[in-house]
């Protein structure tokens, strides 16, 4: 969380699956929501799970976006995409403010657009949504979270404006009874991508 500025979370506590995750999920007023359509990882050299987990989690990713919308490009992405895994017990930083479904609703509305020309790298041109106007912000109150039992983090960077727009995260992943396998992590995956599910620009 220290790299991201200006980030709100929201706390979900979930029991409607097999596994029980506390769920969260930070965004930042900054993000370029209505404009992202590509993606990318980028390699995390801290990454403190096996190579195992690391096909898992990137597969389920590339799944879950491809499936709204987002072009898998390693070429000039919107987004780039940070994952890993924490074993152990850990405090994380977030913010106690609106949920970010509910906040996309409001400041992504009809009445909200503003829309302004912009140039493509090919030369074409497109109206898109201008982040900078028509946008409400509200203040921040910090929060402490106490995350337990091991946690799968997933992160959005954006690689215009080179800051994290998004994060989320499931607590509670490698609780007592919970072996470390495929079903565990696509579920915390799918979980965390749950409180994204934004389609990308341009799709319907």
């Amino acid at each position: 969380m220290k790299s991201i500025s200006a980030l709100l979370v929201f706390l979900v506590v979930t029991s409607c699956s097999t596994y029980d995750y506390v769920v969260e999920s930070d965004y930042s007023y900054d993000g370029d929501f209505s404009r992202y359509r590509s993606f990318d990882f980028i390699a995390n050299e801290s990454f403190s799970g096996t190579d195992e987990e690391k096909e898992i989690i990137e597969k389920y990713l590339k799944n879950t976006l491809g499936a709204w919308g987002y072009d898998y490009s390693p070429k000039r992405p919107g987004l780039i995409v940070l994952y890993t895994v924490f074993y152990d017990d850990f405090h994380f930083k977030g913010y106690d403010q609106p949920n970010f479904q509910g906040w996309l609703k409001t400041n992504y509305s009809d009445k909200e657009v503003v829309f302004k020309k912009d140039t493509l790298p090919d030369g074409r041109i497109e109206e898109v949504y201008d982040s900078e106007l028509g946008r409400k912000t509200e203040a921040y109150q910090e929060v402490r979270y106490a995350l337990r039992e091991g946690t799968v983090l997933v992160s959005f960077f954006d690689r215009r404006k080179r800051k994290t727009v998004w994060q989320g995260y499931a607590s509670g992943v490698f609780g007592e009874d919970k072996t470390k396998n495929e079903r565990i992590l696509r579920s915390a995956v799918i979980r965390v991508m749950d409180e994204y599910k934004l389609l990308a620009f341009g799709s319907s």
